[in-house]
């Protein structure tokens, strides 16, 4: 179990790419790293296969645009993108004359934006845009992030991924025991240093209540007379 310890106001997918760096350098780094959608974007699932070899799996962010919303009309996926030319092709047979790149929330994004001449008689124009005057555009991740999130956007509709995935259900208990029975959500410190001991002290207890339980669900030992004794009169050895 890793233990990573920041202040309050740094979001959960910041610490993924120093989890991985720290776990490398212990020489611990996994083959696959299960999480949920805050600790992946389509840059930490690359950087993680090229840096460190590993799978990075989880949800990727679903497409927010309104045609992806409604499920129907033209939404990203219905648009096909000439990389070597920079341009994009509607599903009409338009191609968008411009293409700029912007800077989005730290991310860069390509954007093709098409003619005015093109949008503005096209008879799928409602199921395109919902701008009365202006003409439609795209906004595209780099190539290679485009193509994994692409790739796994698909993945994950299916039941495959779906059974692979269902492994991460056990994260929300381990959870829900620390806060409850550890009290892993209220520091006893002031002090970054300090709060991390106590969540590295957390995780070992957490460690240790595990292995006491799985011994005692796999243990093949005969109870002692005592231990019976006990038992059958209702009482609980501590």
């Amino acid at each position: 179990m890793h233990v990573a310890t920041t202040i309050a106001p740094v979001q959960d997918g910041q610490l993924t790419e120093k989890i991985h760096d720290d776990l490398a350098t212990r020489r611990l780094a996994p083959a696959e790293h299960v999480v949920d959608t805050a600790y992946l974007s389509p840059a930490q699932i690359e950087r993680a296969q090229r840096v460190h070899g590993i799978t990075l799996l989880g949800p990727v962010l679903a497409n927010k645009s309104p045609q992806a919303k409604a499920h129907s009309g033209f939404d990203k996926t219905a648009f096909a993108i000439d990389w070597g030319n920079e341009q994009a092709i509607c599903p009409r047979g338009a191609t968008s004359v411009s293409w700029t790149e912007l800077h989005i929330s730290g991310h860069i994004y390509l954007q093709a934006r098409f003619a005015e001449r093109d949008c503005r008689p096209c008879p799928d124009r409602a199921r395109c845009t919902s701008s009365a005057t202006g003409s439609r555009s795209i906004a595209v991740l780099p190539q290679a992030l485009h193509e994994i999130q692409m790739r796994n956007r698909l993945d994950q509709q299916t039941e495959q991924w779906q059974r692979r995935y269902a492994i991460r259900a056990g994260i929300e208990s381990t959870l829900s025991q620390n806060v409850r029975a550890h009290g892993l959500r209220r520091s006893r410190y002031r002090g970054l240093t300090r709060t991390h001991v106590q969540h590295v002290l957390t995780a070992m207890a957490c460690n240790l209540s595990r292995l006491a339980n799985w011994h005692d669900a796999t243990s093949t030992r005969r109870a002692s007379r005592f231990q019976t004794l006990c038992t059958a009169a209702g009482f609980t050895i501590i």
